[in-house]
C-alpha cells in the first residue's frame, strides 16, 4: 500500500465514499461505531488481512477521512517502515518530531505531511494518515451540516 500524504493512498484517497472502500477492497472483517451511534466517533472499517483501517466521518457524510496501516507491505517514498527500529524510522525520515513517550510507546510525528508513526519497544507499529484538516473541511463541510 503506497501512502500518497496529505491524500490518502494510491489505491484510495480522503473524501472517497464507503462504496469506493468496497469496491477496491470488499467488505471490512470488522465495522465499529456502524453509522456513528456513539454520536462522537467515526465509523471504522477494519481490513485485518491489509493491516488497515479505514476511518469515515459521519459529520461529513461518511466519506473517508483517516487511515491506519500496520501492514509491513505499507510504502512511503518506496521505503517499508512497519517493523522499523527507531533508529532505522529516523535515518530514513530525520525530520520527525517526539510527541509522546511513555517508556513502551512512542509517537513521532510528521506535522507538514499528516503522518503519525507509532512505536511499541521501539519498533514502528503503526502509521496514521490524515488530510489536511482545512483542505478537508474546505471540501467537504458542507455535507450534513
Amino acid at each position: 500500500m503506497n501512502i500518497v500524504p496529505l491524500v490518502g493512498l494510491k489505491s484510495i484517497e480522503f473524501g472517497d465514499s464507503k462504496e469506493k472502500a468496497i469496491e477496491l477492497f470488499g467488505k471490512p472483517d470488522l465495522i465499529e461505531n456502524e453509522l456513528g451511534k456513539d454520536g462522537v466517533s467515526s465509523e471504522i472499517w477494519e481490513y485485518q488481512a491489509e493491516g488497515m483501517q479505514l476511518y469515515f466521518d459521519p459529520d461529513f457524510g461518511f466519506k473517508l477521512w483517516g487511515i491506519s496501516l500496520s501492514s509491513e507491505i505499507s510504502q512511503l517514498n518506496n521505503i517499508r517502515p512497519i517493523s522499523f527500529s527507531e533508529t532505522e524510522l529516523l535515518a530514513h525520515f530525520p525530520t520527525l518530531v517526539l510527541e509522546m513517550s511513555d517508556g513502551i510507546f512512542k509517537e513521532y510525528v510528521d506535522s507538514t505531511n499528516e503522518l503519525e508513526f507509532f512505536l511499541r519497544n521501539n519498533i514502528v507499529k503503526r502509521i496514521d494518515l490524515s488530510p489536511n484538516l482545512d483542505d478537508y473541511i474546505n471540501r467537504f463541510g458542507e455535507v450534513g451540516n
